[in-house]
């Protein structure tokens, strides 16, 4: 018996994670967990932004301080 090939990673776009309530602005593909998903709020003005890794929910008042987050915890690289 050959071995069997493993199945490519699921691939996440942000509209798989937007609702009525937070628009998916962005999704971070990780080859063996759970995508990060930033969101920004659609009710509040100016908007929050709402990171969601695994079972952990973060809130930040800018997109910036949201995508710091996921930098300084190894989820983006720095450009």
């Amino acid at each position: 018996m050959g071995k069997q090939k493993a199945a490519p990673p699921m691939r996440f776009e942000p509209s798989d994670f937007s609702t009525n309530k937070y628009r998916c602005v962005n999704v971070i593909n990780l080859r063996d967990r759970c995508p990060v998903i930033i969101m920004a709020s659609e009710s509040c003005d100016p908007p929050y932004y709402r990171v969601v890794d695994g079972s952990l929910e973060m809130f930040y008042l800018s997109y910036s301080e949201a995508v710091d987050y996921c930098r300084q915890s190894g989820y983006m690289t720095q450009k």
